[in-house]
């Protein structure tokens, strides 16, 4: 029995029971290091709770007894295991009327489990059953002795050759010794995406100047070498670069000129599941076109070569529908992705606890199969956590948790209680993972980057979000048909501020993932460009609910007095880490962020000047950091994205034809204009196709 069939059976007996408002809570419990119940009755949060580990290590029948063991506690409050109990647990079925049993596991099969084992139960029959343990590991064996591969010494021999591969030998501590090739000269460096390929390109470092073409940057095409050679040598590779530094790009670029990992499943968070189709389509073309999992009941299309799935669809739950009473599955059947040749797991300290039903899914997911793992979070700050991505990637170095803990996890004492702290010897760690982990800083690599360095984060509506903007547009352009040629700008803006007003309102929930993962992943300050008052009331109100007790987080809008602007930017400059959610134009100018060097532009600028001024807030007296990261969110197919169009095609151009040094100018009542007539071709051209 699984944990999703345990789970789903309990709540099919609990609402048997009338007991439909109780809860179900899978969960390893644990005591000492021992894991101690099989199950528990909570009263006071009316909560079944039943042992992940006992739900893996048992007898369908053992799982059973302990659901309707359990439920026989619901059902009788204040009896404990007294006669009242007994009859009621033997009425349900129940065969065990003992007093709640505990999961007594040695300290090795506990490892067994969190090292990505199989632990298979069998009993033996004296006067009592006595479990025996049988443990399989998901590890690496060795072709040679079919032993789990534990690697004691690797060595790699280079070939002069450019093409030819170099050589990795890996002996083994069963004697035996693999050899690797480790592939060379594949032509990352042809990557490009966007702009014309006809273009007599003039690139200023990794975009063309001309028409906005881009391409890696050297770091990049670097990181992708090291992943290609990671891959051809161990399971998986892990490239934790700074946020901001293109690990999806990287990735990308190692299965793009390696067929024999496709077809590629990319499991991601909720949030950024379009993104990854976006990057998917632009950095790779049609070719990849891939399919986005959005329910659990989804029909999988064979044949494609990129699948995007969310981790939160992973996880096994069941829901009763109030109206019919009838059981509601969810959880996407992962049987379904067994033709899979490659995993990406992005941002990958979802899976740090091995226990989780979440871990235990992806490992399922991942078995055979080839991974790449993606997180801005440094080692160095998660210790223990970082175990379940390590044994995924290389279980030849990493077979064990325990082993793993007590030889690179450092322990502190806070009080009388022991605690897991960070990676002990941070410097022999690095060098022990140097070879299936790549990490590069800003600092690191800050030469590659232009001053301002703008990327987007595209944010697709939903389809209620879409018809609102639909017949907003449909408004605008009957009311701009009527128009004669002298309008005035003015008037244009105002008719259209209602599409950017939506656009605003739909990409919030984008933007707060943008946030918790920019927490999550650094220690540096941000800052969130805004427009409308309502707009950024709800980023602060959010941002200060979900994050306010880990980072001071801040708002700065224009009705503020010049006293009280002065005081919320040195509360920000103050701390080491701060999230601010600022108007634009209120920000832009009289105030210096030079402690920081990120920021969200949430809602574009009819004026790009503005944004250019918003940026510049960072680019003050005692800024230490050489490039400043501004994401643009935009919401595909929207005013967003064409004003992006119009703006960066003005850019490209200025910059062609001026020194750099030059500051732009920008006539906003002609964008004003030109970005109403692109509207009207646009919606032209769709009721031609429609």
């Amino acid at each position: 029995m699984t944990r999703e069939s345990a789970a789903r059976f309990l709540r099919s007996e609990l609402n048997k029971h009338n007991l439909q408002d109780w809860g179900i809570r899978i969960s390893p419990v644990e005591v000492n290091n021992r894991v101690s119940y099989l199950g528990m009755c909570l009263y006071n949060d009316k909560c079944i709770v039943l042992n992940a580990h006992h739900i893996d290590l048992h007898s369908e029948p053992d799982i059973i007894n302990t659901i309707r063991h359990e439920i026989a506690h619901a059902l009788t409050p204040g009896h404990n295991h007294d006669m009242i109990w007994e009859d009621k647990a033997r009425a349900l079925g129940c065969d065990n009327i003992a007093p709640c049993s505990h999961l007594e596991l040695s300290s090795d099969i506990i490892d067994a489990i969190r090292s990505g084992a199989t632990v298979n139960v069998t009993y033996e029959e004296e006067i009592i059953r006595r479990p025996k343990y049988e443990i399989t590991r998901l590890q690496d064996k060795c072709p040679y002795c079919g032993k789990v591969a534990i690697s004691i010494e690797e060595k790699t021999i280079e070939n002069d050759d450019p093409i030819r591969p170099n050589l990795k030998f890996i002996r083994l501590n069963c004697g035996h010794t693999l050899v690797k090739k480790i592939p060379k000269g594949t032509p990352f460096v042809t990557m490009q995406t966007g702009g014309s390929a006809d273009c007599n390109h003039k690139w200023d470092k990794a975009k063309c100047a001309l028409c906005g073409r881009m391409r890696p940057y050297q770091f990049q095409i670097e990181g992708m070498q090291f992943s290609e050679a990671a891959l051809a040598v161990n399971r998986g590779v892990a490239i934790f670069d700074e946020m901001g530094l293109g690990k999806t790009i990287q990735s990308l670029g190692v299965i793009r000129f390696h067929p024999e990992l496709h077809p590629v499943l990319y499991i991601v968070k909720s949030g950024i599941k379009f993104q990854w189709f976006k990057a998917i389509m632009d950095w790779m073309g049609n070719e990849f076109i891939g399919q986005i999992i959005a329910t659990s009941n989804e029909f999988v299309i064979p044949n494609l070569k990129t699948y995007i799935i969310s981790y939160d669809l992973l996880i096994p739950k069941t829901r009763t529908n109030k109206k019919t009473g009838k059981i509601i599955n969810q959880g996407f059947d992962i049987s379904k992705l067994d033709f899979i040749k490659t995993v990406v797991l992005d941002e990958c300290q979802q899976i740090k606890n091995p226990d989780s039903s979440r871990t235990q899914q992806v490992r399922r997911i991942v078995k055979d199969k080839s991974v790449i793992a993606l997180s801005g979070t440094p080692w160095k700050n998660r210790g223990s956590e970082f175990f379940s991505v390590l044994n995924i990637l290389a279980p030849s170095k990493f077979h064990s948790y325990e082993r793993y803990v007590n030889q690179w996890v450092e322990r502190y004492w806070h009080g009388n209680v022991q605690k897991m702290g960070g990676i002990n010897d941070p410097k022999r760690f690095k060098e022990y993972v140097k070879d299936i982990v790549i990490r590069r800083e800003r600092t690191e690599v800050m030469s590659e980057l232009p001053l301002v360095n703008r990327t987007k984060l595209n944010v697709q509506l939903n389809p209620d979000e879409n018809k609102v903007y639909d017949d907003a547009v449909n408004d605008f352009v009957e009311w701009y048909k009527e128009q004669n040629e002298s309008i005035s700008s003015i008037h244009i803006l105002a008719k259209m501020s209602k599409l950017r007003h939506l656009t605003g309102l739909a990409k919030i929930p984008a933007t707060l993932d943008y946030i918790e993962e920019f927490i999550e992943d650094t220690d540096r300050k941000l800052v969130v460009f805004v427009h409308h008052i309502d707009v950024g009331n709800m980023l602060y109100d959010e941002v200060k609910s979900r994050f306010g007790n880990d980072v001071s987080v801040l708002k700065l809008t224009g009705g503020m007095t010049s006293e009280a602007r002065f005081n919320t930017q040195e509360e920000f400059n103050g701390p080491k880490r701060a999230i601010l959610i600022a108007s634009t134009l209120a920000a832009g100018e009289g105030l210096n962020l030079q402690t920081c060097a990120d920021c969200v532009i949430h809602e574009r600028q009819w004026n790009p000047a503005n944004e250019t001024q918003a940026e510049g807030r960072f680019i003050r007296i005692g800024q230490i950091a050489s490039v400043v990261n501004s994401v643009y969110a935009q919401a595909v197919d929207s005013i967003d994205e064409q004003l992006g169009q119009l703006v960066e095609g003005k850019r490209r151009r200025f910059h062609v034809a001026m020194n750099n040094t030059q500051e732009e100018k920008w006539n906003e009542s002609e964008i004003i204009k030109d970005l109403a007539d692109i509207i009207m071709q646009q919606h032209n051209r769709r009721k031609k196709i429609a």
